[in-house]
């Protein structure tokens, strides 16, 4: 029996809410909570006084608007619960994000009921806030802000979900722990070149770098392309924008070693790397990373920037 009140009456819950759920995680009666905000304290003793006030000089009206008031705020505790009652909370879309960087997640938030829901807030302990309205029957989402202080798999952080509406008097609220991670990559160094030798498959090769010796022909416009490299004269003419390619006595392959790091412990060996590979990928460069534990073949493109970074922010994971 007292295990069984135990389980019912668990005062941890209060504060840090059910654990990890996995998604939708459903906002039962069991997981709303409801308190009087400092406006409704207020308001409380305002009609205490108004209700003393009134017992004093006999007032029927006094004794008239004080219970009307009190009649209002207490449907008013069964429009904030509503609220939030029954809303139905994630799964979250997650994109990977780089250690102390501004992040956000995306939680979609769902209303199953017949009836809109207004000024539905939720935040972190970092305390930074976003407000939606749902109509009925309705899928919204929420962006949630964080910043991640260490890579890896981080497990998403608790968050909170609350609704004042309609008068501010009461708080409900209700805590969700999403059983999902987010892939955080290594901070990237501030400042570092590209590795001036190659070692590795590629050993006796020429260092790949950005060739700007001699003219090679002219390619399309691509985004992020320098603008010194841009074409005008062929603009001028076909109304289309060209970049200029420059061609330097360089292989096609880069090796990024964590040999070569020029930094001592794991954090900061890692850190150069993930500016290295993001070097070479802004550069076009076919690139390779070697770590003590894995070897990336040399590769182009976005997805394997990805790989390369994701096997950095796992390293040493396992």
């Amino acid at each position: 029996m007292f295990t069984a009140f135990k389980t019912r009456f668990n005062l941890q819950r209060f504060f840090v809410g059910d654990g990890k759920q996995k998604a939708p995680y459903l906002l039962t009666r069991r997981r709303v909570y409801i308190l009087p905000t400092k406006q409704g304290l207020a308001f409380a003793l305002l009609l205490f006084i108004m209700l003393l006030g009134s017992i004093n000089y006999s007032n029927s009206l006094g004794y008239f608007l004080t219970f009307l008031l009190a009649s209002l705020s207490v449907v008013t505790i069964f429009h904030t619960y509503n609220n939030l009652l029954k809303l139905s909370i994630g799964p979250a879309i997650c994109k990977p994000v780089f250690v102390d960087q501004d992040a956000s997640f995306i939680v979609q938030i769902n209303n199953v009921n017949r009836h809109p829901r207004f000024s539905i807030q939720t935040f972190t302990p970092q305390k930074l806030t976003t407000i939606v309205d749902l109509n009925e029957n309705s899928l919204s989402t929420l962006t949630i802000k964080h910043i991640f202080k260490q890579r890896g798999l981080i497990p998403l952080p608790r968050f909170y979900i609350e609704s004042r509406f309609p008068f501010g008097l009461f708080r409900a609220w209700a805590i969700a722990e999403l059983d999902q991670t987010q892939l955080v990559y290594p901070r990237p160094s501030l400042h570092s070149s590209l590795p001036m030798k190659s070692a590795g498959l590629s050993e006796g090769k020429k260092q790949l770098e950005l060739g700007t010796d001699d003219f090679k022909g002219l390619r399309s416009y691509a985004e992020g392309d320098p603008l010194q490299h841009i074409h005008w004269k062929s603009f001028a003419r076909h109304h289309t924008l060209q970049t200029k390619e420059f061609s330097s006595t360089t292989s096609d392959e880069l090796w990024l070693n964590w040999s070569e790091t020029t930094v001592s412990g794991t954090e900061l060996k890692l850190s150069q790397l993930t500016r290295w590979v993001l070097l070479a990928y802004e550069a076009n460069l076919s690139y390779g990373l070697r770590l003590p534990d894995s070897v990336i073949q040399p590769n182009i493109g976005k997805p394997h920037l990805e790989n390369c970074l994701k096997q950095l922010a796992l390293y040493g994971a396992n």
